[in-house]
C-alpha cells in the first residue's frame, strides 16, 4: 500500500536575520533667503522621511539610506511691532549599515526607525543657522518571501508512524502602498480673527474605521490640521498677533491588493507624507496634504505540519526542507489616557491661552512575562503659549512661549502564551493630545493624553518539515523485506532500553523499527508524552 500525502500550499516570510543600530545623525538647518536672522530658536521637530528611505543588501550586509525632515520654529531679529515668530524647513541626511548573515540581494529589507532624542544649538555669531543632533534607533529585518507545499497529513501502510508539530504562522495574501491626496477649504473658527499670514500648518491622520471587501482595503479616517498664523489685527489696536486653529478634514481612501477578502487579518499605516496650507481668504484657509497608506493582509493559520514520518514494514525515503519563520503566538491592542496637571517653570511668564501642546512617546522599557508584555515611558510634552503679559513692567510685545515636561507612563497587553524569551514587536503611539489652563491659576494647566500600544509577540522557530515521500521501486521493496526479515530472525527475543535524556518515544521507535503504540502497550506508559531519563522500555519484536 502506498503512502497518500496531504499537502497545503503556505507563503510564508522566511527571516533571514535581523538587528538593531542607534546612529547619531547631525546637521545645519540654514534660514533662507527672505527670512529674518535667529533670535531665540522655540522648538525643533524631527520626523524620518519614509520616500526618501533607502535600502541596498550586499553580501551579510544591509546597508541604510535616507533623510530626516527637521522644522524649527523661532523668534526673528526683527523691528519691534513687526511680527516676530517664524517657521524653517530643511533636511538632513544620513546612510548606516548593519550585519546581518545570510543577507544577499533580491531579499526583503523592512526597517523600522525611531527619533529617540533632538538636541539643538545656536550660535548669536552665526544668527541664519541652528545645528541639529538627532538620535535615531534602527530595526533591521531581512526575510525572503517562500510559497511551499508543506505535507499536513499521510495515510498508508497500517504501521505508519506520522509525527505532527502544531505551527502557527502568518499566511501573507499580499500588501502594497498607495499615495494620495486630500484637499480641503477649512474655515477660521467664529471666535477667531482674521488671517494676515499663515506660519505654519501641521497634519496628523487618524484612521476611524478600516474595512476589507474583494481584493481591496477601504480606510475611512480623519486628517487632523493645525494651523499657526499672524492675525490681521486693526490699525491701532493692541491684540495678539499670533494664533492657533485646529479643523478636522475626514477622508476615504483604498488600496488594491488581490486576494484580500472579508474576514481576513489586516494591518494599516496612514503617515501624512507632506501637507501644506495656503491663505485663500481671510476666513480660509486651502489644506492640500499627501497621504501614504501601507497595508497587509494576511490570515493567521495554525497547522498541524509533519516533521517525520517511518514504517516498520516499509523503507521510505523522506525528503525534508529547513522552515525559519516568526511563529505569532499573539498580538493585541490597548488604549491608556495619561492625564497630568503641569505648571509653568519659573522662569516662564503665566499662560493666557494654549496654541496647541505636542506629545511624544519615548519608550524607556519593554519586557514580557507570563501572558503579558509590559511597557514603560516617558511623554514628552511641549506647550506653545500666549504668555499673559498684563501688568508685567518692560514686558515684550511678542509673548509667545515654548515649555517642556516629561511624564512618566506604563501600559500593558495580555497576550496569552507570551514568554520573557520570545520577541517582541510593538508601537507605541499617540492617539490624542489635549491640554486647558487651570482657570483659577494661570500658571497650572492640565493635559490629557491618549496612547495607544500595539504589540506582537513571535518566536523563532526552526523546524524541518517534510515535503515528500518517495517510495522504492518493487524490486527494491521485496528486497528490503527479505532484509528485514532476516534482521528480526537474528534479534534478541527481547530488548531492554533504558532512556537518555533528550529521548521521545519517537526516537526510540524509529531507532528500533517498531511503532509507538507497541512501546505503549508493552510497558504499561500512561502518558505517552512523559518518559524519563534512566527508566527502562521493553522493545517489542516488529510482527512479520
Amino acid at each position: 500500500m502506498g503512502v497518500q500525502l496531504t499537502k497545503e500550499l503556505v507563503r510564508v516570510d522566511q527571516v533571514v536575520g535581523e538587528d538593531k543600530a542607534q546612529s547619531v545623525v547631525e546637521g545645519i538647518i540654514t534660514l533662507p533667503n527672505g527670512k529674518p536672522d535667529i533670535q531665540q530658536v522655540i522648538s525643533v521637530d524631527a520626523t524620518l522621511n519614509t520616500e526618501s528611505l533607502e535600502t541596498d543588501i550586499i553580501e551579510n550586509k544591509v546597508i541604510v539610506e535616507g533623510k530626516i525632515d527637521v522644522n524649527a520654529m523661532y523668534v526673528g531679529a526683527v523691528p519691534e511691532g513687526t511680527q516676530p515668530v517664524h517657521f524653517v524647513e530643511g533636511t538632513v541626511d544620513f546612510s548606516f549599515f548593519v550585519k546581518i548573515p545570510g543577507a544577499k540581494k533580491n531579499m526583503d529589507v523592512r526597517v523600522k526607525a525611531k527619533i529617540e532624542h533632538i538636541q539643538f544649538s545656536f550660535d548669536p555669531n552665526r544668527p541664519r543657522e541652528i545645528k541639529v543632533r538627532i538620535i535615531v534607533e534602527f530595526f533591521v529585518k531581512v526575510t525572503k518571501r517562500v510559497e511551499i507545499e508543506i505535507v499536513v497529513d499521510a495515510t498508508g501502510p497500517a504501521d505508519l508512524q506520522v509525527l505532527k508539530k502544531s505551527l502557527r504562522i502568518e499566511d501573507v495574501v499580499g500588501e502594497a502602498s498607495a499615495q494620495n491626496i486630500v484637499k480641503s477649504d477649512v474655515s477660521v473658527p467664529d471666535n477667531k480673527p482674521d488671517i494676515l499670514e499663515i506660519i505654519k500648518v501641521e497634519g496628523k491622520a487618524r484612521e476611524t474605521e478600516t474595512k476589507i471587501i474583494d481584493d481591496k482595503i477601504i480606510i475611512e479616517g480623519v486628517l487632523e490640521v493645525s494651523v499657526l498664523y499672524v492675525a490681521s489685527v486693526p490699525a491701532g489696536e493692541f491684540q495678539q498677533p499670533v494664533h492657533f486653529m485646529e479643523v478636522e478634514v475626514p477622508f476615504t481612501q483604498f488600496v488594491e491588493i488581490p486576494g484580500a477578502k472579508e474576514g481576513m487579518a489586516k494591518l494599516v499605516k496612514v503617515e501624512v507624507e507632506h501637507i501644506r496650507g495656503r491663505r485663500k481668504d481671510a476666513r480660509t484657509v486651502t489644506v492640500e496634504a499627501i497621504l501614504k497608506i501601507k497595508a497587509k493582509v494576511f490570515e493567521t493559520k495554525i497547522l498541524n505540519v509533519v516533521v517525520d514520518i517511518f514504517s516498520p514494514s516499509e523503507k521510505l525515503e523522506v525528503e525534508k526542507t529547513l522552515l525559519k519563520v516568526d511563529q505569532v503566538i499573539g498580538e493585541a491592542e490597548n488604549e491608556i489616557v495619561v492625564k497630568e496637571v503641569l505648571t509653568v517653570p519659573d522662569e516662564k511668564p503665566p499662560i493666557e491661552q494654549i496654541y496647541r501642546t505636542k506629545a511624544k512617546a519615548t519608550v524607556t522599557e519593554s519586557r514580557i512575562i507570563d501572558d503579558k508584555v509590559i511597557v514603560e515611558g516617558t511623554l514628552t510634552l511641549e506647550t506653545l503659549y500666549v504668555a499673559d503679559v498684563t501688568g508685567i513692567p518692560g514686558a515684550p510685545l511678542q509673548p509667545l512661549h515654548f515649555m517642556e515636561h516629561e511624564v512618566p507612563f506604563t501600559t500593558f497587553v495580555e497576550i496569552p502564551g507570551a514568554k520573557e524569551n520570545m520577541t517582541l514587536d510593538f508601537d507605541v503611539n499617540v492617539e490624542h493630545v489635549s491640554s486647558k489652563v487651570d482657570p483659577n491659576d494661570p500658571r497650572r494647566f492640565e493635559v490629557r493624553a491618549v496612547l495607544g500600544l500595539r504589540a506582537k509577540v513571535t518566536q523563532m522557530v526552526q523546524i524541518e518539515v517534510v515535503v515528500n515521500v518517495v517510495e522504492p521501486e518493487e524490486e527494491e521493496k521485496e528486497e528490503e523485506k527479505k532484509e528485514k526479515e532476516k534482521k528480526e530472525e537474528e534479534k534478541p527475543s527481547m530488548t531492554i532500553y533504558i532512556v537518555q535524556k533528550g529521548d521521545t518515544l519517537w526516537n526510540i521507535a524509529k531507532r528500533y523499527n517498531v511503532t509507538v503504540d507497541s512501546i505503549v502497550k508493552a510497558n504499561n506508559i500512561a502518558n505517552p508524552d512523559s518518559i524519563m531519563p534512566g527508566q527502562q522500555l521493553v522493545i517489542p519484536r516488529r510482527m512479520t
